[in-house]
Order: structure tokens, then sequence, then C-alpha cells
């Protein structure tokens, strides 16, 4: 059962309870004030008859003639309640009984009793007549002219109008009572229905609350407690909210710090990478660069002094070859570990770029690829070193080549972003897996055949493109084979301070 229905039966059955009260005790109280007022008509109406019905008698108590019957009825009439009267000496005797009214019968009399009216006042009594039904005892005394008492006339008196009127009466008041209970009960609902019904708006409030709906509302009306608890539930929901967006707030900052840290992480595991590849590139470069040096320059006088017919001398150039190898891994570690003086100025990166294929062009493995480029003009200024971009562009310009084995498409796109330049390095060779696009800036880490490359190009460009502050991942190529994609920090106004 729920809060309403309870508020609703406990309203009602108090109110049903009162009002019961209310109208028992103003029906017993109004049954006992016309009992009260019937039985004082009834007595004075005794007083007054009591010298008429003397005076038809003078002396003489036998039975009344039919006329003075009529006379008698005629006198009396006017109380409708009286059943008999009768006359009794002073010493109990009965001197004479009038016939029963009209409308009354045997069974309307009182069980016979003793006669007690005795005194020199006017007596009555309440008795049962046969039926169970009550009937007034009226003994009204008469007096000689001297004061002594003579006899004493008794009289009858039907509670009947009186039954009729409180059982009229009584319906009156089960009636009204009925219309009272019926508004009671209205009244019970409606007051039930008026502190329940916000109530249930904080609990469905509530509810929603719960489920995380904070932007659920209560309406208020009025200025009793349940609407202050309402303007609290609202406050508290507002609270809610703003908890809410500010842990989300605090939630997205977050996010992006550990996004942060882990960049930072990832940055700081390279370095220590390339920090621990740099202390054996010192030792090895050491120890092989120049016993290989005096190796490959005693191969190459060999090579001079050996006449071209010679069979030696394809042992001898394999030597030579070899040599340039271990140079060109000895070279690669030293660019990987070596950090040098920056030389930072405005760089023109449409310049750089153009310049840079203007050099490898006339390479052989330049001349049958189908080469395009994009550059923007309105790209933003840059400071930084143009011979470490310029390497940068040379070593993914290489792969590509490589990739491509000397016939394809490659294309280099220059364009502005907010942040930057953006150059994207694009070739129409087999790409890199998916898997491997982060592996391949790691040392050491090559895609090519065995022979075909030292794994150290592609870490060199990410410590060089760091370097400047910015990025660079492998990507999926419109052409159909891998892009590398440079984000580079620019910034038109340190490039106009540099110039001046």
């Amino acid at each position: 059962m729920n809060l309403s229905r309870k508020l609703f039966l406990y309203t009602g059955g108090v109110l049903l309870a009162l009002l019961l009260a209310t109208f028992g005790l103003l029906e017993k109280r109004q049954a006992s004030l016309w009992q009260e007022h019937l039985q004082a008509q009834h007595i004075a109406a005794a007083r007054f008859a009591t010298p008429e019905i003397l005076k038809h008698f003078r002396g003489d108590f036998t039975q009344l003639s039919p006329g003075q019957q009529n006379e008698m009825v005629h006198l009396l009439g006017f109380s409708h309640d009286l059943i008999q009267f009768s006359l009794h000496s002073t010493s109990g005797r009965e001197l004479f009984v009038s016939d029963i009214f009209s409308g009354f019968d045997e069974q309307d009399l009182p069980i016979a009793s003793p006669f007690e009216a005795d005194g020199q006042q006017l007596s009555f009594r309440i008795l049962s007549d046969k039926r169970g039904r009550r009937v007034l005892d009226v003994a009204v005394p008469a007096f000689s002219p001297a004061g002594s008492r003579l006899l004493t006339v008794r009289f009858y008196y039907s509670f009947r109008t009186v039954d009729q009127r409180l059982s009229a009466m009584h319906r009156a008041f089960l009636s009204i009572a009925l219309g009272a209970a019926l508004v009671s009960l209205l009244l019970a609902a409606l007051v039930a229905r008026r502190l329940t019904r916000p109530i249930q708006q904080l609990t469905d409030g509530a509810r929603a609350i719960a489920r995380g709906e904070l932007d659920t509302r209560i309406p208020m009306r009025g200025g009793d407690e349940l609407t202050i608890l309402a303007d609290a539930f609202n406050e508290m929901a507002d609270s809610l909210g703003k908890n809410r967006a500010e842990l989300t707030r605090r939630n997205e900052q977050l996010s992006k710090a550990n996004e942060e840290l882990h960049r930072i992480y990832e940055r700081l595991t390279r370095a220590e990478r390339l920090a621990a590849v740099g202390q054996v590139a010192a030792g090895v470069s050491h120890e092989i660069d120049n016993p290989v040096g005096i190796i490959l320059g005693y191969a190459q006088l060999l090579l001079e002094d050996m006449p071209p017919e010679d069979p030696r001398c394809d042992d001898v150039q394999a030597i030579i070859d070899e040599c340039l190898r271990c140079k060109r891994i000895t070279g690669g570690l030293l660019g990987l570990s070596r950090t040098g003086a920056r030389q930072w100025e405005p760089v023109d990166l449409k310049s750089l770029i153009e310049g840079t294929w203007a050099s490898l062009q006339p390479q052989k493995l330049f001349r049958q690829l189908d080469f395009t480029m994009q550059l923007a003009e309105d790209i933003p200024g840059l400071i930084g070193d143009a011979d470490r971009l310029r390497q940068v562009i040379v070593n993914l310009l290489l792969n590509a080549v490589q990739a491509l084995n000397g016939q394809g498409q490659i294309q280099i796109e220059l364009s502005a972003a907010d942040s930057g330049a953006i150059i994207c390095v694009d070739d129409s060779g087999p790409g890199i897996p998916d898997t491997q696009k982060e592996s391949v800036f790691d040392p050491f880490y090559s895609t090519k055949e065995s022979g075909k490359g030292t794994g150290l190009g592609l870490a060199i460009c990410r410590k060089l493109i760091e370097e400047h502050g910015g990025h660079i991942e492998a990507l999926d190529s419109p052409l159909g084979g891998a892009r590398f994609k440079i984000l580079l920090p620019c910034d038109m106004q340190k490039k106009q301070t540099a110039k001046r």
C-alpha cells in the first residue's frame, strides 16, 4: 500500500470516527431534549386537565354517559399521546377509569404496578407497556378549597410522538452523516493527493537522478515544507550537474595529460634506446672505422695498380664494397648518436624541398621515376636547421626509391596547418603493414632485404624531426604505397624576428 492510500485511509478513518461520534452525541442530546420537551408538555397538559376532569364528576364517580365521554374526549383531545386516565382516592383506591382513547389499545397500557402517588406534589414515572415501549405515568393531586388532598388523577401518556420524532431525526442525522462522510472522504482524497503528489515527484526525480538524468528539476508551487524540500532537491541536482561537469572536464584533462605522458614516455624510451645505440656507436666507430678505413685505402691502391684483365680485380673490388658498407654502417651510427651544434636559422621549406629534389634528380635511381610536387605558397615561417631537414627529406626519398626499385610514382606535398606545416612523402610501392608502422622508426629495424639497409635511416629522421619539436608518422598513401607525414611547428613572427 502506497503512501497516498495510507494517508487517505488514516485521514478518512479519523474524519469518519469524529463525524460518527459528533453526530451520535448530537442525536443523543437532541433525543434527550425532545423527550424532556414532550414530557414537560404532557405534565403541563395533566395539570391543566385535572380541574376540568373533576368538574365533570362533581363527587359522583360512576361511569360517564356517552355524551359526557364525548365531551371528555373533546376536552382532552389536544393531547394525542394520552392513552387513559383514572381517579384514585387518597388511600389508593381506584374511583374511576376512562376508556382507552382512540389510536391505542390494551397493549399500549403499562404493566400493572402499585399506585405510588401519595405525596402532595405532582409526580411522574416512566413505565413500559406490554410491547416494551415507554409510557409516561403522571399523578396529579387534587385539593379541596381548604387545601386538603381529595384525590389523585392519574394519566398515561405514550412516547409514540417522541419515538416518531426521534426516528425521523435519526434518519435525518443519518442522511446528514452520510453526506458529511462522503464530503470528508472526498476532502481526505484531495488532501492525500495534494500531499503525496509532490512526494511522488520527488521520488521520480530521485530515481531520474540515480539514472544519471541530472537535468531533472521538481516544479515548485507554494511555500510549504514540501516546496522547500523540492527547492533543496533542485539545488542538489544543480550541484550534482556542476560536479559531474567538473569531473568530466577533469577527466578529459587527465586523459589528455595521460596521453601526453604516454607520448613523453615513448620519447624517453626512444631517447634511451638512441643513447644506448650512441654508446655502442661511439665504441664501434672507434674500434672499427679506422681499421676499415686503412683496409679500404690499401684495397683501392691495389685496385689502381692491378691491370683490368687481372682476375683478382673482382676480389679486390668486393673488399672495397664491403669496406664501404662498413663505413656506411658506422657513419649511420655516428649520425644517430651525434648531436652536434645546431645552426638555427629561418628555413623556407618550399625552396628546401625544391633544392633537395634538384640535387637528387640527376642520379640514376631517380631518372625513371614519375615525380610530382604540390607545394603551397603561404607556408608559415620555420626556425630550424636546414641541413638536418634536408637530410630527413633525402632519407625519405631514398627509402621510396628503394621500395619502388627505380620505377613508380613519388609525390611530395607541402601544406599549411593550424599548428605549422605538413610535409607528406608518398610512393606507389608495396607500403608498410599496419603492425610495422611504428616499429620502422626503431633503430636497426628494417623491412628491406638483407644487405640493402641498416635500419637507421628512419630512426635518424625521427630524431631530427623531434629536435625541431615536430612529429613524423607512417601511414597508408593514396598512391597505394607508404606515406610519411611530417608535422613541423612554424611561427611567422619567429621567422620575421630571425630575418631581422
